[in-house]
């Protein structure tokens, strides 16, 4: 399996879905949650170009998303999808590099700004 890494913003973002999760729906949705961004974020580094996955040059060059719900296998199982980009492109082998973990309703052009922290 590829290994990958998150950027401190993925990290924040990651941390701050978990949180309000939590808020709003309790621990144990939390922890599934959680669990279905792993399982998001093992699937790109197993297979960065995935089907699935888009390619988002408009956003940066080699940067490409996947919508967490197809972690699940079905419609409406989550509201984030990862930005990454695979790291032979940015020069880490065969690592992916998680840039953002972001809600559907936020833009990502504005939150993908700086790339890679």
């Amino acid at each position: 399996m590829t290994p990958y890494r998150l950027t401190r913003l993925a990290e924040r973002d990651v941390t701050d879905i978990l949180r309000e999760s939590a808020r709003r729906f309790g621990p144990l949705q939390r922890d599934r949650y959680a669990a279905l961004i792993e399982r998001a974020v093992l699937m790109v580094a197993d297979r960065p170009e995935r089907p699935g996955s888009r390619p988002r040059d408009e956003l940066a060059e080699g940067v490409r998303s996947f919508h967490v719900e197809l972690a699940a296998g079905r419609r409406g199982a989550a509201s984030h999808t990862l930005y990454y980009v695979p790291g032979s492109s940015i020069g880490l082998a065969d690592a992916v590099l998680i840039l953002r973990v972001l809600h559907d309703a936020m833009e990502p052009g504005l939150h993908l700004t700086g790339g890679v922290e």
